[in-house]
């Protein structure tokens, strides 16, 4: 068996039901000095072979699905794990760093919210699944969800010892072109002040520009790239989701979302009562590659250096090219002698 449960040494085939049976049996609150899980292996290649030989075809389909899954989390959080040897990070959190990790003891997962990586689907989700699981509609959401920071240290330890934890990240620059996108263009009532901040900071002397508060996206870019403030829309990952502090159970990307929530959700043991995207009309990642060019390729290459500066770190934790395809117009800009 690849998973064994180092608290009853319990043998288990999938990485789920080892997950759930941590949940279950061992969350009853006691401390223990022993790491709950250990990971053996993803899937013993072996087993896999046996398996396309003796299992029909949609069945040894599915046994190299998991063996490819299986290796894909195994990078990920393999490739994390060598970064954080790497940098050195402060163990302790203070309580307002915590505030996005969300916690939901009825079903014993832990998630870091991080804005503009399809927040508002997996809002949805949560919803329907408290809805699904408790069928009390007239119970707030926050009732059953409540920040990491408001525990004791104590209750903290505990949850991050046994609960299902799981990230969502996205390409960081495309990550900052949905803020742009989503705050500045599609709700801008939500950034009226931030938005006269940035033209007085860009435009002081421009008198045609007074009242005038539109912020193109290469304004945006310039002004990030000096003033990273502590907001959860654009602040990096290691500020919000303490990634190299927190040991999560599942790393997921937004780009390959249709593969990995499925299986997230049966790890997490919801699978029964919940689907993703919740609606399948559900664009949930709807800036394409044309797109970021477009936008990118208006911003000095200068201000593009520098905003992937700061969030390198964002970069390399995940497995990101640095600068994914923006690079080429950094190259582009180098060719043209710009």
């Amino acid at each position: 068996m690849p998973y064994k449960c180092t608290e009853c040494d319990k043998p288990f085939r999938y990485i789920e039901n080892l997950y759930r049976h941590k949940r279950t049996v061992h969350a009853d609150g006691k401390e223990s000095g022993k790491k709950a899980v250990k990971e053996e292996c993803w899937v013993c290649q072996e087993e896999l072979n046996d398996s396309a030989t003796l299992l029909p075809r949609s069945l040894a389909e599915e046994s190299l699905g998991k063996f490819m899954y299986g290796k894909r989390q195994w990078e990920r959080k393999d490739h994390l794990k060598d970064y954080c040897q790497k940098h050195s990070f402060n163990k302790t959190s203070r309580k307002e760093e915590l505030q996005y990790i969300a916690v939901d003891d009825e079903n014993k997962i832990i998630y870091c919210a991080i804005q503009e990586v399809d927040t508002k689907t997996w809002t949805t989700v949560f919803t329907g699944l408290f809805r699904s699981v408790r069928a009390m509609l007239g119970t707030r959401r926050r009732d059953f969800v409540r920040p990491l920071s408001g525990y004791t240290e104590k209750e903290k330890s505990i949850r991050l010892k046994t609960y299902f934890k799981f990230v969502i990240v996205r390409e960081p620059l495309n990550r900052l072109l949905s803020v742009y996108k989503d705050r500045f263009i599609i709700e801008p009532r939500y950034t009226t002040h931030l938005r006269k901040q940035i033209a007085r900071s860009l435009r002081p002397y421009d008198r045609a520009s007074k009242g005038n508060n539109y912020i193109s996206f290469s304004e945006f870019i310039q002004y990030f790239s000096k003033n990273v403030t502590r907001n959860q829309h654009w602040q990096q990952y290691e500020k919000i989701c303490h990634p190299c502090v927190v040991n999560y159970d599942f790393i997921g990307h937004l780009e390959t979302m249709e593969e990995d929530a499925p299986i997230m959700l049966r790890m997490a043991g919801i699978d029964a009562h919940v689907t993703f995207p919740p609606n399948h009309n559900s664009t949930y990642n709807s800036t394409g590659l044309s797109q970021v060019l477009e936008y990118y390729s208006q911003v000095p290459t200068r201000y593009i250096t520098r905003i992937g500066e700061l969030y390198r770190s964002d970069f390399e934790m995940f497995g990101y090219e640095y600068l994914g395809p923006v690079k080429q117009l950094l190259n582009q800009s180098i060719t043209n002698g710009a």
